[in-house]
This record gives C-alpha cells, structure tokens and sequence, in this order.
C-alpha cells in the first residue's frame, strides 16, 4: 500500500479501488471483473452510442524493416453538434518523407458494417477479424494496403470494461500488443513496393467524455523483439472517488507472461510542470512491482527511466478564442510524450524473462 500512497499523493489520486466503497460522496466504479475472454469481432465493431459523451476511438502503429513508419486513426463522437461523427486521419512514412491524409465526415459520410467489421472512412478502411486485419488509406502522393496479424493475441483486461457510477454507463478497451505487418505502398505514378515490420492498436470507447471520468492517464509500451509490455492507468475525478484504475501486461510470442491489475507504482524521480497554472506533476522515473492476477507465483518488477521528453502538448492553445472559452470550463489538459528506457524481469517458477529496450511513455492531465 505505501507505493499506492506514494502515487496517489503526486497525481492526487485515491489509495486504490477499495477506497470508492469508503468515500460515501463517490459514485461506484466497477473496473475490469470477470474471467478473460478471447476477443471475438463483436468486441471490434463500433458501439455507436447515442450519449453526448459517447466517444471511440482505434488507433494502429507500425515499424517497417529498413526505416518508415505508419499510424492510422479514426475516431467517431458525439460531441457538439451532431451524433456519430467521423475523424479518419493517419500517415506513413517512407525514405524519410511522410504522406498524410486527414477527413472530417458527418454520419451518413462514412459506412461501417452491421454484420462484419468493416468501417469506410473517407480515403481510409479498416475491416477483417482479431486475427486478421486489413488496413488501407490513399494518402496525398501515396496509396498504402497492409495486414495485420497477431503476434501476440488481441487481449482485453479480464472483460475489458471499467462500469461508472449507479448508471453503469461503459468505457471499453481492446488491445493488439504486437502484430505482423505485411503489405505494399504505391507512390503517385509509381508501382507498388513491399512492405513488413511489426505493429501494435488498440480499440476503446466510453458512454462518457474524458473529463467527465478521468483526471489523468499514464501509458506505458515497450517492445524488444517478441516481448511487450503494455501499462495503463487512469486516474478518475473525485465524482468517482478518486480511484487509481490500473492494468499491465506482459506478452512473449502468443504467450501472457502477466497481467495485473494492482501492481505497484513508486515514482523515484518527477517533474513539476512550471509552465501550467496547475502545476502538473509528472513521474518521470518509477518502478513497477507485481503479480499476475491468475497465478500469485508469477512475479514482475522493472524500472523506467526518462531518456527525453519528446513532446508537450496543450490541445487548448491549437483552437480559436470561442473554442477555447468553452472547452477550458471542462478541462485543462497537457499531454507530455517521453522516450524511455525500460529493464523488466518476469520470474516463472525457475524461469526468468528479461525485457529491455526503449519505450514510449505518455501522461495525460485533463484537470487537477
């Protein structure tokens, strides 16, 4: 519990899930219950709520052999006028030169499939199952077509929902810990080039907006050949108690070394951010210790160590005045983006797994 102390003081959040049930001004929070499932499409499909709130979102990444890079994302939401809106945006970049492409659409502007996974967006698709997607986007200068197909098996935390308050309202979340990435990519006027490195994604949606939920989020990603790492927690409003809602996963090939959910945190180095009227704190080096939650004999622990803060973001300073009066009576958010160097150990009866390498790392406040 000290190291949930320690946590809970810098980012101001509670002691742990047992302290909503205490805290009689909090609404309940019901995080990450039941037995694990495999993923099935249904868990893919867009949710398409009907709430203010409602948002969702699928981001995948990829790291091409020889150099380049590739991200695609689309979002759908609710918020402000009209429901089920579609952004569909990405980039890939080849031989040093990124092409992008980025499309607002309104709800009857994008498809998606009621029976398969299968969403349309613009210039950009998205379709297949959990074990074999399909992703494509034409891009300004460039076309690209690529398949994704699990390394590591698409994993949710046990039923991958976190329940909020006496309304039981959702927030939803599927990850893709690492993938094989095959595919082509064509260059105005050009013929189509090979493509293969690995990748990772995720899935997540929620009934309620961010600030509504969360205060803060950290996020950790680490992959050293066919090891990942996979940390994430959110920090929830005093609405609901202030909880610390967390999960780690550690994956090998097709295997799960761990997952956690009350692992403990102990930041051994911080940053103040001086340059917000919140003053934004920020583990910037901690350790992790822990068990898997299904067999108490498999332990882990590692460190993560800052190497360079790579970006800080104000989402308020990029919207025009009128905009930004709005959005700042909701929240206040900075995000910072860190390179860092991780070292974990997973002990499996006489087995050790080590992973090391270098991460990305991101803290996301939204409000104090």
């Amino acid at each position: 519990m000290k190291h949930h102390l320690v946590l809970a003081s810098l980012l101001g959040g509670a002691l742990s899930m047992g302290a909503i049930a205490t805290a009689s001004a909090a609404e309940p929070v019901k995080a990450y219950s039941g037995p694990s499932a495999p993923v099935t499409v249904q868990h893919l499909t867009p949710a398409m709520k009907d709430g203010e709130g409602y948002g969702e979102k699928y981001t995948f990444n990829a790291d091409f052999e020889g150099g380049g890079d590739f991200y695609f994302s689309m979002t759908i939401g609710n918020l402000g006028f009209g429901d089920h809106k579609m952004e569909a945006k990405g980039r890939m970049t080849i031989n040093g030169k990124s092409y992008r492409w980025k499309k607002n659409l309104d709800d009857d502007e994008w498809k998606t499939n009621k029976k398969a996974f299968d969403i349309k967006a613009g210039p950009a698709r998205i379709s297949g199952t959990p074990d074999k997607l399909v992703l494509s986007a034409r891009a300004k200068g460039a076309d690209i077509e690529l398949t994704y197909t699990p390394i590591a098996k698409a994993w949710r935390p046990r039923n991958g929902q976190i329940a909020w308050g006496d309304d039981r309202e959702k927030s939803d979340y599927t990850v893709f810990p690492l993938m094989k990435v095959e595919g082509r990519y064509k260059l105005s006027g050009g013929d189509w080039q090979p493509l293969a490195g690995t990748g990772y994604g995720s899935h997540s949606w929620s009934e309620l907006a961010p600030y509504e939920t969360t205060r803060w989020t950290m996020e950790l990603r680490g992959i050293d050949g066919e090891t990942t790492i996979y940390m994430r927690e959110i920090g929830a409003t005093s609405d609901y108690g202030r909880a610390r809602i967390p999960y780690l996963l550690v994956t090998k090939g097709g295997e799960v070394l761990i997952e956690s959910f009350d692992y403990q945190l102990e930041p051994t180095a911080t940053m103040v951010d001086k340059k917000h009227d919140n003053k934004y704190v920020v583990p910037e080096t901690f350790v992790i210790v822990g068990k898997d939650a299904n067999d108490q004999s498999r332990l882990v622990r590692g460190k993560v160590t800052k190497k360079t803060l790579r970006k800080r973001n104000e989402p308020l300073k990029k919207m025009n005045a009128a905009m930004r009066a709005v959005a700042s009576q909701y929240s206040e958010p900075v995000s910072y983006d860190y390179d860092v160097d991780y070292a974990f150990e997973v002990k499996i009866g006489d087995r050790t797994e080590r992973l090391q390498g270098v991460g990305r790392y991101e803290v996301y406040h939204l409000n104090k």
